[in-house]
């Protein structure tokens, strides 16, 4: 099976070590009052590097924890960052986001009662209330943000809060861009990675976002111009949108 991300600085020795060494962890850790062990992060993602840890979340059947399990340690040359939780605390939870699509690439390793597998089934998936929200509030803060908070912080003299808009502008669009492909929002470390690489995507989608992300001075100029390249991306997923939520932007926009 290819990994589900091609890092260029991927080590596949690491990788296999790395996997076996949290496995053999992970073994050590199994017993009567665990719920359930689950890997995280890159050895599930089927990468490596000198920067990557072991991600393992332990699930405890006690509200104590396990607190003979420390945070951090090393194995093997290995950093291992545990996640211990107690599974009645995490059943009665919320996760955000940035925890569901963490867990929507794990590998539950130990399960003994099938609890692991019913938390993530609850938990993870992207709800059909909430992929319309993220359409509608990304279409319509992306568009806010972007062309008119710019004209905005211009009109009251701070070139540097108009280019600034770009950023938060921009989270608002991935997240009509990852909910129009059915994905949870990838978490920021790895959103403009993942978001490269969804199959609905604007027409020449990474040239148009480098101009974008590409600022050469403060500008009015710059402004337009970066402003042009992401009003022409976003005019062209519009039509997406609107047929997905079986509305007109001016209809949703006022919802949002």
């Amino acid at each position: 099976m290819p990994p589900l991300m091609e890092i260029t600085s991927s080590d596949p020795s690491l990788l296999r070590n790395a996997t076996r060494t949290a496995e053999a962890f992970a073994r050590q850790l199994m017993r009567n009052d665990l719920a359930g062990i689950a890997f995280l992060g890159a050895i599930v993602r089927g990468y490596f590097d000198d920067a990557a840890d072991i991600d393992i979340a332990v699930f405890t059947r006690c509200a104590r924890g396990c607190p003979e399990v420390p945070q951090y340690q090393h194995v093997n040359g290995f950093e291992v960052h545990c996640h211990v939780a107690a599974i009645d605390a995490e059943v009665s939870a919320t996760w955000d986001m940035a925890k569901r699509w963490a867990f929507s690439e794990s590998r539950i390793y130990f399960d003994p009662d099938g609890r692991i597998s019913r938390l993530l089934q609850e938990k993870v998936p992207l709800r059909p209330d909430e992929r319309r929200w993220l359409l509608v509030s990304g279409t319509t803060l992306s568009e806010w943000y972007i062309n008119r908070l710019t004209t905005l912080w211009m009109d009251r003299g701070s070139i540097a809060s108009a280019h600034g808009m770009f950023s938060q502008g921009l989270n608002h669009f991935f997240d009509m861009l990852f909910s129009l492909n059915n994905r949870l929002v990838a978490d920021h470390k790895w959103r403009y990675y993942c978001a490269e690489r969804l199959e609905i995507l604007p027409a020449d989608f990474c040239v148009k976002m480098g101009k974008v992300m590409e600022l050469k001075a403060l500008d009015e100029d710059e402004l337009k111009r970066r402003r042009d390249a992401f009003m022409e991306m976003w005019y062209g997923m519009l039509p997406l949108v609107e047929k997905e939520v079986h509305m007109k932007y001016e209809e949703f926009k006022n919802t949002v």
